[in-house]
């Protein structure tokens, strides 16, 4: 790595407090022989961060429109051998430049990053340190006001021991910054089945790289209805095997519901997560996914269509994730056993099983009146996937649909039509 050169003494008599909310602009008479035309630094630290298996977000706004070529901030007690991550980022959560670094760059407490990253004056950027599991990374920062300072999205009272210069460009617009893609961004709104809602953000035009170990992105959504959250999908591409973690958490902050996932849970640009936990009108709820390999996963972003706080590492971005969220309206009673579902409503019980269902999905009416019953296989687009009538004449009827040919995994919706009766069952394909 190449050393920092800058006269550091001068910078600490001219830039205290917190720095990352307001310019520092050195003049040339001021700077001498220093090739930057600004300087952010916060040179005092009182207090340790540690950080094992998580990402350590500084966010920042440029003071000057230019590049940066170096970073260097504070640290202390890198594990020998281990290899700690390091980027920038700007606010549609684009990668624009990264390194890595060890105990061995570690000289007189200060780790030097060589980085090559162009900014413009006045937006908005972070670095994102990432530490190892089981490889403790120590980061020296100075107490203060919360804002800037986030380790795994948890704010931090204070601000990262850390300098860095911009050298001043004559640059009117960086076009790669955004990674921009031609994205659909029509909104089909709440289309759905006559029983479910859904909240979703469709099309993208840039994308979210969660590419180290412990990197994850959230994204907040209000629920359009009361009922159960019955599946959560997300657009993405994933790379080798990935290996994640998918949590949802209420509005206290508190867990409701986690599983891992895997590339295998994904289908044709797209990961599928049944949930099935029950949700108020309004509440709002944060969807986290964290990187637990370095395989790699390109989550899809939409910047035109926001419905949530969309973060990556804890700093905010100028966008949403492509996903949608599922919601069955009204109270459902379910048997919990795990290849029965039975629900109850108007005095039928309609019982499916096996669900999750594979290569068969059988459907059982009990208690229902006479006459033709019409049962509906559908996804959640509402195309009929599967039909057929039951002759209810006994107590109970029973039907089965071949579903080997249905290739996606997920959920669908099971609709039962007698007379003026229309029930809905979600079901799940394996």
């Amino acid at each position: 790595m190449k050393k920092f050169i800058y006269p550091l003494a001068a910078v600490a008599a001219l830039f205290t407090g917190n720095l990352y909310a307001q310019d520092a602009i050195l003049s040339n008479s001021q700077k001498g022989d220093a090739k930057y035309d600004c300087v952010k630094s916060v040179s005092n630290h009182n207090r340790t961060l540690v950080a094992s298996g998580e990402v350590v977000t500084q966010t920042f706004e440029a003071c000057e429109t230019g590049s940066i070529d170096q970073v260097n901030f504070k640290a202390k007690n890198l594990t020998d051998g281990a290899t700690y991550g390091a980027q920038i980022v700007n606010s549609f959560g684009y990668v624009m430049d990264r390194t890595s670094f060890g105990n061995d760059d570690l000289k007189n407490g200060t780790i030097t990053l060589d980085l090559n990253v162009k900014v413009h004056y006045g937006k908005t950027y972070s670095l994102q340190l990432t530490a190892p599991q089981d490889k403790p990374m120590g980061l020296r920062y100075e107490s203060g006001p919360r804002g800037t300072l986030t380790k795994d999205g948890d704010a931090v009272n204070g601000e990262l021991a850390m300098t860095m210069g911009i050298a001043a460009e004559g640059m009117q617009h960086v076009a790669a910054a955004s990674q921009t893609r031609g994205g659909n961004t029509e909104n089909p709104g709440t289309r759905a089945l006559s029983n479910e809602c859904k909240v979703a953000v469709n099309g993208f035009d840039n994308t979210i790289s969660l590419d180290e170990a412990g990197h994850f992105a959230t994204q907040a959504l209000y629920a359009c209805s009361e009922g159960m959250l019955k599946q959560v999908s997300l657009k993405l591409r994933a790379y080798g095997e990935f290996q994640g973690s998918f949590e949802i958490t209420n509005n206290r902050g508190a867990s409701v519901f986690s599983r891992r996932v895997s590339a295998r849970d994904g289908q044709n640009g797209e990961l599928f997560i049944p949930v099935n936990i029950p949700v108020e009108q309004g509440e709002r709820l944060t969807l986290n996914i964290k990187a637990l390999n370095n395989a790699g996963l390109l989550l899809h972003g939409n910047s035109k269509e926001k419905v949530g706080k969309c973060t990556k590492n804890g700093a905010e971005l100028g966008l949403n994730l492509e996903f949608t969220a599922h919601i069955e309206m009204g109270e459902l009673q379910d048997d919990t056993s795990d290849n029965i579902d039975a629900v109850t409503k108007a005095g039928t019980k309609v019982t499916t099983y096996p669900n999750p269902f594979t290569n068969q999905l059988s459907v059982r009416l009990e208690n229902a009146g006479e006459g033709n019953a019409v049962v509906q296989l559908l996804d959640f687009s509402g195309n009929v996937l599967r039909s057929d009538v039951i002759d209810v004449k006994e107590a109970s009827e029973e039907i089965s649909f071949d579903t080997n040919s249905i290739s996606r995994a997920g959920y669908y919706a099971l609709r039962i039509i007698q007379g003026d009766n229309v029930k809905n069952v979600t079901v799940m394909k394996r």
